[in-house]
């Protein structure tokens, strides 16, 4: 439990110290967010200024290669006249300073081309022919700045092809300006690219050579490196392939390619952490970055977080992607140091308002302290007045002599309670009582409510159910007494008989004392024998059914029956119905009833064969009350049910079976003749 001096120079402290944080925090988040989307923008414009510095460095390449092919298309510089093409080349590299060389191959395999070289003292350009008529030759002239020859050679080991170079080759293939992809110089061993298109003839056709330009890429690195993005931050130019075409460390582009030359590293040998997770954080790769399309990305490395842009060159013969990215230390440095001062602003500020909530708390402690006693004696149910100190607050006076008067109230209000709650105990004890008697009676009746619903709606499915069957069976009755009658009076006697059989047989199910299974038996099937068309036979051992067993044994006998009468083997002339049964010597009774007929057996709405029907439901109970299982199987003569009893007979000892009155019996021939006759 905290003391008021403490509750009270805390609250204060934390109310001051969580204004200024939160003020602080409003102010460095807010400036955060402002800051880092400057990254993004920064970024991203570093990205887009590099991408238009490189597409202005490479488009003029474009230009000088189409203008080359026009002039030579339209003789405006001869191919033929190898002195005019050659200066026409050497002005070209001087007006171009990013241009390595410029160079014509024709397709008879000869080959003019003027390239920067100073391997030679006092030479700037050097100029290369290549004649194939009537011999192949090749000729090697150095000049100086102004063009004027230095030396020349001639170089018979050369076996250099331009048909068979992969610039000529692709420009013949596509017929258009064609750009190769970045490689190494072999004579300067520094990186560029090639761009060349065809030259055709006359007829616009055919390809009479093809016009190329060799492009130093090294100035896009010195570009690079001249970007500010940030104080760490940096940019490089990437292919899609995963080679580093720029970077700003421009020596860290060139890997060996194990054969004792050089290739472009690939963005994990470039020793650029940031570089490799800007690639590697962006989804579906640089593959999936459309033309001139710019993505951002943030990443973390080196123990803190990244911005990066990734933009791709809107040009789709150079499909690389420039890559700027800085730590976002770098933009958030300067808002972290203000947080850091805020932070000691905030201590200092903290630390007065305690002392000055420690003097404050001293003057309230004592008469809180005083008066949390007095509260302390009520609580514990003594009334008496206690000594206060002298308030001078005119609040805490208040309150000392509220709690006076309180304290008188409270003593009178005692008394006048405990005689009440004694009162109200016994009353409670009563009243509890009481309810706990009507409780039981309504439980009681509730139940007896519930059991007498429940044997209603049994009543009344299994009344409407046994109706349904009787119309049923009468029905079946009367056209089986029909079907073997020669007279009216004949199928009146007859059918009135099996009726009269049919309602002992219902009577004896219902509410019999106990019984010889084998009568039970013969009852239930007795409005069905009499004639040819059914044989039934019925045999087993002697049982005598207990009375309890008497009525659920006849109802699972006459649901079956029913059953057969409706829709099986005694609804159809010449079937037959076999009921069986056997005591075992632990006293478990075994009844099979089997139907025997020709016509397939139909299930109807509510039969025994259907385990959702109410018959099915009659005779699942009905074994239940027996302790029974029932299984039943649809052979190809008709229903077969075997019911298993473990208590069915009665303890004391049965009587022999009478004489069996349903086993199948013949007609005389004078009333099957009789039938035939009226047929």
């Amino acid at each position: 439990m905290w003391s008021c001096r403490t509750v009270l120079t805390s609250t204060l402290v934390g109310l001051q110290v969580a204004a200024l944080l939160a003020v602080l925090a409003l102010t460095y988040f807010a400036s955060q967010n402002v800051l880092l989307s400057y990254a993004e923008q920064l970024t991203e414009r570093v990205a887009h200024d590099t991408t238009t510095f490189t597409e202005n460095f490479l488009n003029p390449a474009d230009d000088a290669a189409a203008l080359s092919q026009r002039l030579a298309e339209r003789a405006v510089v001869s191919t033929d006249n190898r002195a005019i093409l050659t200066r026409y080349f050497y002005e070209v590299l001087r007006a171009r300073s990013d241009f390595a060389g410029i160079f014509y191959g024709e397709a008879d395999g000869s080959f003019v081309y003027v390239s920067r070289d100073d391997t030679v003292e006092g030479a700037t350009y050097r100029t290369k022919w290549i004649e194939t008529d009537p011999v192949r030759s090749v000729q090697l002239d150095y000049f100086d700045e102004e063009f004027r020859r230095v030396s020349r050679r001639k170089d018979e080991a050369d076996t250099y092809d331009p048909r068979s170079r992969p610039w000529y080759v692709k420009a013949a293939e596509e017929n258009e300006v064609v750009w190769t992809e970045p490689y190494i110089f072999f004579s300067s061993q520094r990186p560029g690219i090639t761009v060349a298109t065809p030259v055709l003839g006359d007829d616009g056709m055919t390809m009479r050579g093809a016009v190329g330009i060799d492009i130093e890429i090294g100035a896009l690195s010195k570009f690079l490196d001249g970007l500010e993005v940030g104080q760490n931050g940096s940019a490089a130019i990437v292919s899609q392939s995963g080679d580093v075409i720029a970077h700003r460390e421009a020596s860290a582009i060139l890997a060996p390619d194990g054969k004792g030359g050089q290739r472009f590293a690939k963005v994990a040998e470039i020793g650029d952490p940031a570089l490799v997770q800007a690639v590697s954080s962006l989804p579906g790769g640089l593959e999936s970055v459309a033309p001139g399309e710019t993505r951002l990305t943030r990443f973390q490395t080196l123990d803190e977080n990244w911005r990066g842009a990734v933009r791709r060159l809107a040009g789709s013969r150079t499909p690389w992607v420039v890559v700027t990215y800085l730590p976002e230390s770098d933009i958030l440095g300067p808002i972290q140091r203000v947080r850091d001062i805020g932070l000691v602003v905030v201590a200092i500020v903290a630390a007065l308002t305690a002392i000055f909530s420690a003097f404050l708390a001293g003057a309230l402690t004592k008469p809180i302290k005083a008066l949390a006693a007095q509260a302390s004696h009520i609580s514990k149910g003594r009334f008496d007045d206690t000594p206060l100190p002298s308030m001078r607050m005119k609040e805490l006076a208040d309150t000392g002599r509220a709690m006076r008067r309180a304290t008188s109230w409270l003593r009178d209000y005692k008394r006048e309670n405990e005689a009440l709650t004694g009162q109200l105990r016994e009353a409670g004890r009563v009243l509890e009582r009481r309810v706990e008697e009507r409780t039981e009676q309504l439980a009681h009746a509730n139940r007896e409510l519930e059991e007498a619903n429940r044997n209603t709606n049994m009543l009344a499915h299994e009344l409407d159910h046994r109706v349904k069957n009787l119309f049923a069976i009468t029905s079946s009755l009367v056209s089986l007494a029909a079907s073997h009658a020669t007279t009216p009076q004949e199928v009146a006697d007859e059918a009135r008989g099996r009726i009269n059989a049919l309602a002992r047989a219902h009577a004896d199910t219902q509410g019999a004392t106990e019984s010889q299974l084998a009568a039970i038996v013969k009852s239930v099937l007795e409005p069905y024998a009499g004639t040819d068309d059914f044989r039934i036979n019925v045999a087993g051992d002697p049982l005598t059914v207990s009375r309890s067993n008497v009525t659920p044994i006849g109802l699972i006998l006459y649901e079956l029956a029913t059953n057969a009468a409706k829709y099986g083997a005694l609804g159809h002339p010449g079937g037959g119905v076999d009921v069986t049964w056997e005591r075992a010597a632990s006293g478990v009774v075994t009844l099979v009833w089997a139907e025997r007929s020709n016509t397939p057996a139909v299930d109807g709405d509510g039969t025994v064969t259907e385990p959702g029907g109410f018959g099915s439901i009659m005779l699942e109970a009905m074994a239940h009350r027996l302790h029974a299982t029932v299984e039943r199987e649809m052979t190809s003569g008709g229903l077969r049910v075997a019911l298993t009893i473990k208590e069915l007979e009665d303890p004391k000892e049965a009587p022999s079976p009478a004489p069996d009155p349903l086993r199948s019996s013949t007609r005389s021939p004078d009333r099957r003749e009789r039938s035939a006759e009226s047929a």
